[in-house]
């Protein structure tokens, strides 16, 4: 069975536990801290970083968007969330890049916050959160107007990533997020909540 490295606070590992539930594929996991547990994720991964996806063969892949790619091959051109080729792929990797970057921004934010409490860069944190916001009003702009998903009617990995992101975000920097400002991305973040697969993967556990 495949093995799932990291905690489900990850925006990342997240986005890719809530893909294997859509997809049916299951896991088990190996709940570890990238903090707490720090020397035993180094075993696994060089990087120190989660998540890690560990093949039945023994095989690992460390990235979250390779997870997402080796996971599309899995469930089969029919079924995967990122389109084989063509403008379609190249339309919904761009909505995932900024997605993912949403969500980089936010753990950057968190991980400033809890390192340099007592001597915070005013600067860097201004940055972050203006990247934030451009992430936040980028997605705005780009999702349909109409729904129910980023696409429309079809459901794909921008949501997932996206809703993966901004559940970061509002658990993290609650004031960071204006729904008020943001009424399509508060409609795809509601839709995917009910989603099935997304309430299999809380945000908090236990």
């Amino acid at each position: 069975m495949h093995r799932l490295v990291g905690q489900y606070d990850s925006p990342f590992l997240r986005r890719v536990a809530v893909t294997m539930q859509y997809y049916g594929i299951p896991y088990e996991r190996d709940v570890l801290s990238v903090f707490r547990n720090a020397d035993q994720v180094a075993e696994i991964n060089p990087l120190i970083k989660v998540p890690v996806l560990i093949l039945p063969n023994g095989e690992k892949i460390f990235d979250s968007q390779m997870i997402l790619d080796y996971l599309d091959e899995e469930a089969g051109p029919e079924k995967a969330l990122t389109p084989g080729k063509g403008a379609e792929r190249r339309a919904v990797l761009r909505a995932v890049t900024i997605g993912w970057g949403l969500a980089e921004k936010s753990v950057a934010l968190s991980i400033d916050k809890n390192l340099h409490a007592n001597a915070p860069s005013l600067q860097w944190r201004h940055r972050v959160r203006h990247q934030i916001k451009l992430c936040l009003d980028w997605l705005e702009n780009e999702a349909s107007p109409d729904g129910p998903w980023f696409f429309g009617e079809k459901l794909t990995q921008a949501d997932i990533t996206a809703a993966a992101a901004m559940g970061h975000v509002r658990f993290r920097h609650e004031r960071e997020l204006d729904w008020d400002k943001h009424p399509r991305l508060k409609r795809i973040f509601d839709a995917t909540m009910a989603l099935d697969c997304f309430q299999a993967v809380p945000l908090i556990e236990g």
